[in-house]
Protein backbone atom coordinates (compact mmCIF):
# COMPACT_ATOMS: atom_id res chain seq x y z
CA UNK A 1 0.00 0.00 0.00
CA UNK A 2 1.11 3.42 -0.91
CA UNK A 3 1.35 6.27 1.38
CA UNK A 4 -0.62 8.33 -1.09
CA UNK A 5 -3.32 5.73 -1.60
CA UNK A 6 -4.18 5.71 2.29
CA UNK A 7 -7.60 7.73 3.85
CA UNK A 8 -6.59 10.79 5.46
CA UNK A 9 -7.70 9.97 9.32
CA UNK A 10 -6.39 12.28 12.34
CA UNK A 11 -6.50 9.22 14.72
CA UNK A 12 -3.81 7.72 12.63
CA UNK A 13 -1.07 10.40 14.27
CA UNK A 14 -2.64 9.75 17.66
CA UNK A 15 -0.09 8.46 20.32
CA UNK A 16 -2.23 5.31 21.40
CA UNK A 17 -2.58 4.29 17.89
CA UNK A 18 0.93 4.34 17.06
CA UNK A 19 1.68 3.00 20.15
CA UNK A 20 -0.54 -0.18 19.45
CA UNK A 21 0.34 -0.09 15.87
CA UNK A 22 4.13 -0.58 17.04
CA UNK A 23 3.04 -3.17 19.51
CA UNK A 24 1.38 -5.48 16.70
CA UNK A 25 4.63 -4.85 14.45
CA UNK A 26 7.11 -6.69 16.93
CA UNK A 27 4.56 -9.32 16.85
CA UNK A 28 3.90 -12.32 14.44
CA UNK A 29 1.07 -10.57 12.46
CA UNK A 30 1.05 -9.42 9.03
CA UNK A 31 -1.09 -6.48 7.77
CA UNK A 32 -2.96 -9.10 5.70
CA UNK A 33 -4.19 -11.11 8.18
CA UNK A 34 -5.84 -7.44 10.16
CA UNK A 35 -7.05 -7.23 7.12
CA UNK A 36 -9.14 -10.57 7.43
CA UNK A 37 -10.05 -10.08 10.70
CA UNK A 38 -12.19 -6.92 9.64
CA UNK A 39 -14.28 -9.04 7.32
CA UNK A 40 -14.46 -11.57 10.71
CA UNK A 41 -15.70 -8.84 12.75
CA UNK A 42 -18.09 -7.82 10.34
CA UNK A 43 -19.41 -11.28 10.27
CA UNK A 44 -20.17 -11.53 13.79
CA UNK A 45 -21.38 -7.74 13.62
CA UNK A 46 -23.94 -8.92 10.67
CA UNK A 47 -25.16 -12.29 12.82
CA UNK A 48 -25.81 -9.71 15.80
CA UNK A 49 -27.85 -7.33 13.18
CA UNK A 50 -29.89 -9.95 12.33
CA UNK A 51 -31.10 -10.99 15.67
CA UNK A 52 -32.28 -7.23 16.20
CA UNK A 53 -35.99 -7.71 16.80
CA UNK A 54 -38.12 -6.57 19.39
CA UNK A 55 -38.84 -10.02 21.26
CA UNK A 56 -36.96 -10.22 24.19
CA UNK A 57 -34.32 -8.58 26.42
CA UNK A 58 -31.29 -10.04 24.18
CA UNK A 59 -32.36 -9.09 20.58
CA UNK A 60 -33.55 -5.33 21.95
CA UNK A 61 -30.93 -4.75 23.83
CA UNK A 62 -27.99 -7.07 23.69
CA UNK A 63 -27.67 -7.72 20.17
CA UNK A 64 -27.33 -4.39 18.27
CA UNK A 65 -25.11 -3.46 21.38
CA UNK A 66 -22.75 -5.94 20.50
CA UNK A 67 -22.99 -5.26 16.44
CA UNK A 68 -21.87 -1.83 17.28
CA UNK A 69 -19.25 -3.13 18.99
CA UNK A 70 -17.88 -5.08 15.96
CA UNK A 71 -18.17 -2.92 13.90
CA UNK A 72 -16.02 -0.60 15.89
CA UNK A 73 -13.64 -3.68 16.13
CA UNK A 74 -14.04 -3.75 11.97
CA UNK A 75 -12.61 0.00 12.05
CA UNK A 76 -9.61 -0.40 14.08
CA UNK A 77 -8.05 -3.56 11.80
CA UNK A 78 -9.23 -1.15 9.00
CA UNK A 79 -6.76 1.28 10.89
CA UNK A 80 -4.01 -1.20 12.01
CA UNK A 81 -3.47 -3.08 9.00
CA UNK A 82 -1.92 0.13 6.90
CA UNK A 83 -0.82 1.49 9.69
CA UNK A 84 1.57 -1.77 10.77
CA UNK A 85 2.21 -2.29 6.67
CA UNK A 86 3.68 1.39 6.61
CA UNK A 87 5.11 2.09 9.76
CA UNK A 88 5.47 -1.33 10.54
CA UNK A 89 7.13 -1.96 7.74
CA UNK A 90 5.52 -4.78 6.96
CA UNK A 91 4.06 -3.95 3.72
CA UNK A 92 3.36 -7.17 1.21
CA UNK A 93 3.46 -6.42 -2.93
CA UNK A 94 -0.19 -7.93 -2.42
CA UNK A 95 -1.46 -5.53 0.13
CA UNK A 96 -3.43 -3.46 -1.57
CA UNK A 97 -5.50 -6.56 -2.30
CA UNK A 98 -6.52 -7.26 1.41
CA UNK A 99 -6.41 -3.14 1.71
CA UNK A 100 -9.92 -3.43 -0.32
CA UNK A 101 -11.45 -6.58 -0.92
CA UNK A 102 -12.27 -7.03 3.00
CA UNK A 103 -14.06 -3.62 3.34
CA UNK A 104 -16.21 -4.50 0.05
CA UNK A 105 -17.02 -7.39 2.07
CA UNK A 106 -17.45 -6.27 4.85
CA UNK A 107 -19.80 -3.06 3.98
CA UNK A 108 -22.09 -5.95 2.03
CA UNK A 109 -22.32 -8.14 5.14
CA UNK A 110 -23.31 -5.36 7.43
CA UNK A 111 -26.10 -3.57 4.93
CA UNK A 112 -27.13 -6.55 3.52
CA UNK A 113 -28.06 -8.00 7.02
CA UNK A 114 -29.58 -4.70 8.25
CA UNK A 115 -31.72 -5.38 5.30
CA UNK A 116 -33.20 -8.57 6.31
CA UNK A 117 -33.62 -7.34 9.78
CA UNK A 118 -35.71 -4.42 8.89
CA UNK A 119 -39.40 -5.65 9.37
CA UNK A 120 -41.54 -2.37 9.38
CA UNK A 121 -41.24 -1.76 5.60
CA UNK A 122 -41.58 -4.71 2.78
CA UNK A 123 -38.60 -3.79 0.66
CA UNK A 124 -35.87 -3.66 3.70
CA UNK A 125 -34.08 -6.48 1.90
CA UNK A 126 -33.79 -4.40 -1.24
CA UNK A 127 -32.69 -1.21 0.37
CA UNK A 128 -30.31 -3.61 2.29
CA UNK A 129 -28.93 -4.68 -1.42
CA UNK A 130 -28.80 -1.43 -2.53
CA UNK A 131 -26.70 0.18 0.04
CA UNK A 132 -24.23 -2.54 -0.26
CA UNK A 133 -23.94 -2.07 -4.07
CA UNK A 134 -23.61 2.15 -3.73
CA UNK A 135 -21.16 1.14 -1.00
CA UNK A 136 -19.11 -0.99 -3.56
CA UNK A 137 -19.18 1.86 -6.10
CA UNK A 138 -17.67 4.67 -3.93
CA UNK A 139 -14.48 2.74 -4.03
CA UNK A 140 -14.59 1.45 -7.67
CA UNK A 141 -14.86 4.66 -8.38
CA UNK A 142 -12.11 5.56 -6.31
CA UNK A 143 -10.02 2.70 -7.45
CA UNK A 144 -10.75 3.47 -11.16
CA UNK A 145 -9.56 7.13 -10.42
CA UNK A 146 -5.95 5.79 -8.86
CA UNK A 147 -5.56 3.37 -11.91
CA UNK A 148 -5.75 6.41 -14.31
CA UNK A 149 -3.56 8.86 -12.30
CA UNK A 150 -5.99 10.86 -10.88
CA UNK A 151 -5.09 9.85 -7.17
CA UNK A 152 -6.97 8.34 -4.67
CA UNK A 153 -10.28 10.13 -3.72
CA UNK A 154 -11.70 10.05 -0.30
CA UNK A 155 -14.07 12.51 -0.86
CA UNK A 156 -17.62 11.90 0.61
CA UNK A 157 -19.97 12.58 1.54
CA UNK A 158 -20.52 9.02 2.61
CA UNK A 159 -17.09 7.49 2.76
CA UNK A 160 -16.62 4.55 4.72
CA UNK A 161 -16.22 6.20 7.92
CA UNK A 162 -18.97 8.18 7.56
CA UNK A 163 -21.15 5.10 6.80
CA UNK A 164 -20.04 2.78 9.98
CA UNK A 165 -20.70 6.19 12.39
CA UNK A 166 -24.09 6.37 11.13
CA UNK A 167 -24.46 2.85 11.29
CA UNK A 168 -22.89 2.31 14.55
CA UNK A 169 -25.30 5.62 16.13
CA UNK A 170 -28.36 3.88 14.82
CA UNK A 171 -27.51 0.93 16.41
CA UNK A 172 -26.63 2.32 19.71
CA UNK A 173 -30.56 4.27 19.53
CA UNK A 174 -32.26 0.98 17.96
CA UNK A 175 -32.74 -0.55 21.50
CA UNK A 176 -34.41 2.50 22.75
CA UNK A 177 -36.71 2.11 19.94
CA UNK A 178 -37.50 -1.36 20.08
CA UNK A 179 -37.83 -1.21 23.85
CA UNK A 180 -41.07 1.86 23.69
CA UNK A 181 -42.17 1.66 20.53
CA UNK A 182 -41.18 -1.80 18.77
CA UNK A 183 -40.37 -0.36 15.29
CA UNK A 184 -37.05 -0.33 13.10
CA UNK A 185 -37.79 2.91 11.84
CA UNK A 186 -34.23 4.22 13.28
CA UNK A 187 -32.58 1.70 11.01
CA UNK A 188 -34.89 2.23 7.80
CA UNK A 189 -33.62 5.98 7.73
CA UNK A 190 -30.21 4.86 8.30
CA UNK A 191 -30.11 2.50 5.12
CA UNK A 192 -32.04 5.18 3.44
CA UNK A 193 -29.41 7.76 4.12
CA UNK A 194 -26.03 5.61 3.57
CA UNK A 195 -27.68 4.76 0.35
CA UNK A 196 -28.43 8.56 -0.90
CA UNK A 197 -25.61 9.60 0.03
CA UNK A 198 -22.98 7.00 -1.06
CA UNK A 199 -25.06 7.29 -3.88
CA UNK A 200 -23.87 11.10 -3.94
CA UNK A 201 -20.74 10.00 -2.77
CA UNK A 202 -20.07 8.66 -6.13
CA UNK A 203 -20.71 11.50 -7.94
CA UNK A 204 -18.74 13.62 -6.10
CA UNK A 205 -15.71 11.55 -6.88
CA UNK A 206 -16.35 11.04 -10.04
CA UNK A 207 -16.80 14.76 -10.96
CA UNK A 208 -13.31 15.43 -8.88
CA UNK A 209 -11.78 12.52 -10.86
CA UNK A 210 -13.03 13.74 -14.24
CA UNK A 211 -12.00 17.35 -13.58
CA UNK A 212 -8.13 16.06 -12.35
CA UNK A 213 -8.25 13.82 -15.54
CA UNK A 214 -9.48 17.08 -17.83
CA UNK A 215 -6.98 19.32 -16.04
CA UNK A 216 -9.73 21.49 -13.99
Amino acid sequence: MKDSNRRPLKVRGSVWSQKFASYLSKKDITPNQISIGSIVASFIASIFILFISNDNFFTIWISPILAALFIQMRLLCNLFDGMVALEGGKSTKSGELFNDIPDRVSDSLLFIALGYSITNISFGIELGYLAALFAALTAYVRVLGASMQAGSCFKGPMAKQHRMAILTIALILTPFELSLFATDYILIITLFVIAIGSFLTIINRTKTIYNTLEGK
